[in-house]
């Protein structure tokens, strides 16, 4: 955390009725709840429509959710010293930017190759920042009740499955899949600026 991070923070402990971790965990939050834009169950909504508009397998589709997790293998030990060398602050605010331009950036993915580059991108994201973010600033901003505090960053992830399940559904039912891609993608934006 950097100094004016740290000023602020000792302002507000003096001010606020409640312990300040507890606003870091919303803010944790916040990442994991826009994270889950990529996840299977979110693209689940997608293969039907693709597969039909786009001519693709459902294994094509799919394919994209393997070589994301395959690509975090070998990207989580470089993000973990990312987020020791340059704080957990620096790490999830670039990784919500780039998974909200990866998101995004589906809207013209016509071909396989373009689909897998910003679908496996917001997998490596999905998999490795937020968790590693999220795990390493919990632990140092609480001893006894860290527990509680993971279980509510996971509930925000769980509340956000449920709506990017609902946000895709409904974009993709009254509009198109790239309005769903797009409205994917600024939810990550918005909630990233929280």
């Amino acid at each position: 955390m950097n100094d004016i991070s740290l000023v602020i923070a000792r302002n507000l402990s003096a001010r606020l009725p409640f312990y300040y971790g507890w606003i870091v965990v919303f803010a944790a939050g916040t990442t994991t709840f826009a994270r889950m834009a990529p996840s299977t169950t979110t693209l689940a909504v997608f293969v039907s429509p693709m597969a039909d508009e786009l001519g693709w397998s459902r294994t094509l589709i799919a394919g994209s959710v393997s070589l994301g997790a395959l690509s975090s293998i070998f990207i989580s030990p470089a993000v973990g010293w990312a987020v020791d060398r340059y704080g957990v602050r620096l790490i999830l605010a670039g990784s919500m930017l780039v998974l909200g331009v990866a998101m995004i950036s589906l809207v013209w993915a016509t071909v396989p190759l373009f689909f897998y580059m910003g679908f496996a991108t917001g997998r490596v994201i999905f998999h490795v920042p937020v968790q590693i973010g999220t795990g390493a600033l919990i632990s140092r901003w609480f001893i006894r009740k860290r527990g509680r505090a993971i279980g509510i960053i996971y509930l925000a992830g769980a509340v956000g499955g449920i709506v990017t399940v609902q946000i895709a559904s409904l974009a993709i039912s009254h509009w198109s899949i790239g309005a769903a891609w797009m409205s994917l993608g600024g939810l990550v934006l918005a909630v990233a600026v929280l």
